[in-house]
C-alpha cells in the first residue's frame, strides 16, 4: 500500500505515546540505565525527575507495593519539593532494586499502549500485554540460560527490553486490520496467508517492521531495533532477534492468550542456529516459567 499508511499508522502510535503521562524516550533511556547492576541510584533518580508525572505515579505505585515504608513519603506528591521528590526517589530505588523498578516502569509506560483490546488480532485487554511480558521474561532467561552454560549471548536485560518491545507495532495496525476483520478471519482460518503478509497487504507494512521503525524513534540500541524487526524472520547477524522468536514461541505455552491464529507461530530451524539455543532449552525454560507465574502476573499489573 501506500506510504501514507504507514505514515498514518506511526501516527496513530504517536497519538497514542502523546496521551500517555509519561515521555517514552525517558522510559527507555531508564531500561537502559537500568540494566547496569552498577549504575549510580542518585542517576537514576535524576533521570525519572525529567518526568514528575512519572515520578509521582511511580512513587505512589511503591507504596502500593511497600505501604509501611513507602506510603506516607507519596503523601502529597503533587505540593513536594524537587529535593523531597528527589530524597524520597532515591530511597525507593535503592530500596527497591532496579529489577523491581524497571518492572513498575515498563508497566506504566508501554503496558499503556499495550493493555488495550486489539480487536483488528483478537486481543482482549491486556492479552497482548501479558504476552509481551512472557516474552520478555522467557527472552531473558533464554540469554541467561547461554551464559550459565558458557555459550556466546547477549545481555539478558537486552534480551527483556527486546522481549516487551517486540510487538508494539501492533498498536499502530490494529485499527486499520479491525476495519476488515472479516477478511483477516477468513483468510487465516483457510490458512491462505500468514499474519506477516497479510498485515502488509491491508496496511502496507507488517508489525515487525513498524515496530523497529518506533524503537529506533525511541532512541534503543540497533540490536533491539533488529530484533524487533526481525522476530518473525531471524538472521544470522541477530543473534538477540532469534532469541526473541524463540521466546514469542515459548510464550504462547507458557501464557495462551487470545488472538487470532496464536498457536500458528513455528519455530523456524534457523533460529535455534542463530541464538545457540536447543530444544531441551526451550522446554526447560517454559517449565522455569510454568512454575513461576507469579512472577509475570507483577509485571503484567498495569
Amino acid at each position: 500500500m501506500s506510504s501514507g499508511q504507514i505514515s498514518a499508522s506511526q501516527e496513530r502510535v504517536s497519538r497514542q505515546l502523546g496521551e500517555l503521562p509519561t515521555s517514552l524516550e525517558v522510559v527507555c533511556k531508564l531500561m537502559m540505565m537500568l540494566r547496569n547492576p552498577t549504575q549510580e541510584n542518585e542517576q537514576v533518580a535524576e533521570v525519572l525527575m525529567t518526568d514528575r508525572e512519572l515520578t509521582m505515579r511511580l512513587i505512589t505505585r511503591l507504596a502500593m507495593k511497600d505501604r509501611e515504608k513507602l506510603q506516607s513519603a507519596s503523601k502529597n506528591l503533587s505540593q513536594s519539593s524537587d529535593s523531597s521528590l528527589m530524597a524520597t526517589l532515591f530511597d525507593s530505588v535503592l530500596h527497591m532494586g532496579y529489577k523491581a523498578i524497571l518492572r513498575l516502569v515498563s508497566a506504566l509506560s508501554v503496558g499503556q499502549i499495550l493493555a488495550p483490546e486489539f480487536r483488528g488480532y483478537g486481543y482482549q485487554k491486556r492479552d497482548l500485554w501479558i504476552h509481551s511480558v512472557t516474552t520478555a521474561l522467557a527472552s531473558q532467561r533464554l540469554c541467561e540460560v547461554l551464559i550459565d552454560t558458557n555459550r556466546p549471548s547477549q545481555d539478558p536485560s537486552l534480551g527483556f527490553i527486546a522481549g516487551i518491545m517486540h510487538d508494539v507495532g501492533k498498536a499502530g495496525l490494529n485499527y486499520d486490520l479491525a476495519k476488515e476483520t472479516q477478511k483477516v478471519t477468513t483468510e487465516l482460518k483457510n490458512k491462505r496467508m500468514l499474519w506477516i503478509k497479510l498485515e502488509k497487504e491491508i496496511c502496507g507494512i507488517d508489525h515487525c517492521s513498524l515496530g523497529a521503525k518506533l524503537v529506533k524513534q525511541w532512541k534503543l540500541p540497533k540490536s533491539i531495533i533488529d530484533a524487533v524487526k526481525q522476530h518473525h524472520n531471524p538472521k544470522a547477524s541477530c543473534q538477540l532477534g532469534a532469541i526473541v522468536h524463540l521466546a514469542d514461541y515459548c510464550a504462547r505455552f507458557i501464557n495462551p492468550t487470545g488472538g487470532v491464529g496464536n498457536f500458528r507461530c513455528k519455530i523456524k530451524p534457523e533460529a535455534l542456529e542463530y541464538s545457540g539455543l536447543t530444544s531441551l532449552d526451550i522446554e526447560r525454560v517454559i517449565a522455569h516459567a510454568l512454575n513461576d507465574k507469579e512472577t509475570i502476573n507483577l509485571y503484567a499489573t498495569t
